[in-house]
């Protein structure tokens, strides 16, 4: 194969890998960085993300709001002090810190942190 050939592939490569994330990299709001589960995003497409959530919402009901949900996340902490990146920083602690304590859940089939799942609840209640 032709150095030329190669470098443009591997240039288009990049980019159609790049593009399913642009889209939760470039939302505007806060809430939305507070419904994007990073992580398991990067495992999956928004579909899944909503499916997910829709199973974590019929399994706990009285989590079925979208200001409960990001409060939830949160721990009470005041987002509009908070910039996009320290919200995330502060998810994918809580989201190891549950992995360490053992707040796991399975949620169509996949284990993943009670953050996440949280995650994922609000995602779909954001994009239904």
């Amino acid at each position: 194969m032709e150095r030329r050939l190669f470098v443009k592939l591997s240039a288009f490569t990049a980019i159609a890998l790049t593009l399913p994330f642009a889209e939760s990299c470039n939302s505007g709001s806060k809430e939305m960085a507070i419904a994007q589960p990073l992580l398991f995003s990067h495992l999956v497409d928004a579909k899944t993300i909503k499916e997910a959530g829709a199973d974590y919402l019929k399994t706990h009901a009285t989590e079925n709001d979208r200001e409960k949900l990001a409060q939830l996340l949160m721990g009470g902490k005041d987002v509009a002090k908070l910039s996009k990146d320290e919200i995330q920083t502060l998810l994918d602690k809580q989201v190891t810190a549950d992995f360490k304590t053992g707040r796991v859940l399975q949620v169509s089939g996949w284990v993943m942190s009670q953050t996440e799942a949280r995650q994922c609840a609000l995602y779909t209640l954001l994009k239904a």
